[in-house]
């Protein structure tokens, strides 16, 4: 008798430790990023931060970060959508020339020990959320968001649906995001900051043609059964697109943004086993929601969270979505 391994006996629940996203009681103080990595944030913390400029006395990257984020807010206003703050982050990284996070010990000798202002901060991420389209309840409820992704190697916007009890993201189409660099081997071109800004705006002067089209795209992969054979040819599937894009062997090799890491790869498969135990039933919806859950701060370098994001998306519409 075949052994059917999305069905098999319940065994003991272990609890995991999950680090969890911190915040400094004292909001003149942030906490140790070398211990907390990834920390939240308010507005106000982040504009009191270190400037860094280049060495003509500008904004490194073009624009501050705080700064970034109050022009989508006022992109927001001048299409008559009131823009709230949902999420905002602030990451530390391992890069020895220039880290997420630098502390300025000469700041902190005048202003105390982790002062808010005594920091640089490379790695911001913030999610604006536009209330206008909100829709569902519980489980079910969906907004609309605008992500934010300020790190070292440059600026990313993304917009879609964003999935409320857990706040995941929804990356639904390449045309919805844009960066001022581009991902290895995408065909999306860099776009100048200006030019960043003008999509946005784009993107807000038709964002009800942009939730209609993610709504038809999530009922879609709603009504989208995907059987268990079909789950471990997709597991597969996600497993070659890792290994082809790391390998060193040229004839293999396809370097390309992939949706899932092998971490990842493992993490999703036990989500789906068991979501198939507790429910018989996965759909193309589960699976994309199971992976956008790992696209967080607190889980995924920067970078890479949205990049991610629309693979994962594209992977899913191009497998499982006929006509997509």
């Amino acid at each position: 008798m075949a052994m059917n391994l999305m069905a098999q006996p319940k065994v003991a629940e272990v609890a995991v430790a999950k680090q969890p996203e911190l915040k400094s009681d004292n909001m003149n103080q942030f906490l140790d990023f070398e211990t907390s990595k990834v920390q939240i944030l308010t507005i106000e913390q982040l504009e009191r931060t270190e400037k860094e400029n280049d060495v003509y006395g500008k904004p490194l990257k073009g624009i501050y970060h705080f700064d970034l984020i109050h022009q989508v807010e006022d992109l927001c206003e001048k299409h008559g959508y009131k823009a709230e703050i949902y999420d905002l982050f602030a990451a530390n990284n391992k890069d020895r020339n220039t880290p997420g996070v630098t502390r300025l010990h000469e700041k902190e000798a005048l202003m105390g020990d982790r002062a808010v202002e005594a920091h640089i901060l490379r790695r911001v991420f913030c999610n604006i959320r536009l209330r206008d389209f909100d829709k569902g309840d519980g489980n079910d409820e969906i907004t609309t968001n605008m992500a934010i992704s300020f790190h070292q190697k440059g600026i990313q916007l993304g917009i879609g649906r964003n999935v409320v009890i857990c706040h995941n993201q929804c990356m639904l189409s390449a045309e919805h995001y844009a960066a001022t660099y581009s991902d290895i081997n995408s065909k999306r071109g860099a776009f100048k900051l200006d030019e960043l800004l003008q999509r946005a705006d784009a993107w807000l002067a038709n964002l009800r043609g942009i939730i209609d089209a993610n709504d038809e795209m999530i009922e879609r992969m709603k009504n989208r059964e995907i059987k268990a054979h079909e789950m471990f040819t997709i597991i597969g599937m996600l497993t070659s697109l890792r290994v082809a894009a790391e390998t060193k062997y040229k004839g293999i090799r396809n370097p390309q943004v992939i949706p899932l890491n092998q971490a990842q790869i493992g993490r999703l498969t036990e989500k789906m086993m068991i979501t198939y135990y507790e429910r018989n039933i996965v759909t193309a919806w589960d699976l994309y929601n199971a992976a956008t859950d790992m696209y967080k701060s607190t889980q995924l370098d920067q970078p890479m969270i949205l990049s991610q994001n629309l693979a994962m998306s594209s992977f899913i519409q191009n497998t499982l979505i006929p006509n997509a």
